[in-house]
């Protein structure tokens, strides 16, 4: 490739397009929707855990299945909580938790509507929650945001 060609496509004063945009006065446009997505899903699914944990007693109150119980809800939040302070790590951790979740439930919800409705309107809110997730961290990743920047631990940065 010739390397006077590629030097004449790049023009230093084209810094000027992007001074010239306006800034928002909403912080809310500041912030890229796959992210605002992704912590709006994160709180929809932490808090529905925590909605629906007296349920997964389902009358035992067993103090091993209650200790496990309280611990899992606990780590979700605790990861929920550094996912949404953007710990790029834990933004994995949790994606993955809801990806796993997602394939766990979602073959088994027309099965479950079978045996009862309440109980799979239950699942299939979790379900939509956590697919929520996963969906805005793949978009997310597609439209290169820089929510994206967040997800890749290794990746060189222009602060580096």
């Amino acid at each position: 490739m010739d390397h006077w060609k590629t030097a004449d496509l790049i023009n230093p004063m084209d810094y000027r397009e992007d001074f010239s945009k306006p800034i928002p006065k909403d912080p809310a446009e500041l912030t890229p929707k796959s992210e605002r997505l992704f912590k709006a899903s994160v709180i929809v699914v932490c808090g529905w855990a925590a909605f629906e944990a007296p349920l997964e007693l389902g009358g035992s109150i067993g103090s091993t299945w209650l200790i496990a119980l309280v611990a899992s809800k606990v780590l979700m939040g605790l990861i929920g909580t550094l996912a949404i302070a953007n710990l790029p790590f834990a933004r994995q951790v949790f994606t993955f938790f809801c990806g796993a979740s997602v394939l766990a439930i979602a073959p088994a919800l027309p099965l479950e509507y079978t045996h009862s409705v309440a109980i799979a309107l239950f699942s299939t809110v979790e379900c939509g929650g956590k697919a929520a997730c996963v969906a805005s961290v793949a978009i997310a990743s597609l439209a290169g945001d820089s929510f994206s920047a967040n997800l890749s631990v290794g990746k060189c940065t222009a602060d580096d």
